[in-house]
């Protein structure tokens, strides 16, 4: 189960680069749709899926100190990834620019990601995984 989780995981670090790589001038705008600070929303749901993902990583993980500090580890690596993302788009990307208040909804969506996992699925993927074995 943990190399899907992985690969899951992978897939959606991948989606995320393509999806902050997009040409700013090539996003979509919609009139008479005005959220005050979407693009930090967008920001935070994207990292959801990928810190359920990583924290259930660790957590299934046959290594004591995987498991122990997986949600440290984890929110590590989701800061490194937003970081980076961010460096590029201030640096690399086409009409995009670093913001840190786009690292920080990064972070909380990690936040809300670990949550949802510890809160409300930890159980589901544990009993899951010791089927698998």
């Amino acid at each position: 189960m943990i190399r899907k989780l992985f690969i899951i995981s992978f897939i959606w670090a991948l989606l995320i680069m393509i999806v902050c790589a997009i040409p700013g001038g090539s996003l979509p705008k919609v009139s008479g749709f005005n959220i005050p600070y979407f693009d930090k929303i967008v920001h935070a749901f994207l990292y959801i899926p990928l810190t359920f993902f990583l924290g259930a990583e660790f957590d299934l993980s046959n290594k004591t100190y995987l498991r122990i500090g997986g949600p440290f580890i984890t929110m590590l690596i989701i800061a490194a990834y937003g970081g980076l993302i961010e460096i590029l788009q201030g640096s690399l990307f086409i009409n995009r620019s670093a913001d840190i208040a786009d690292l920080l909804a990064d972070v909380v969506g990690g936040l809300a990601g670990l949550a949802i996992y510890h809160l409300f699925f930890k159980s589901f993927f544990r009993r899951f995984s010791t089927r698998q074995r």
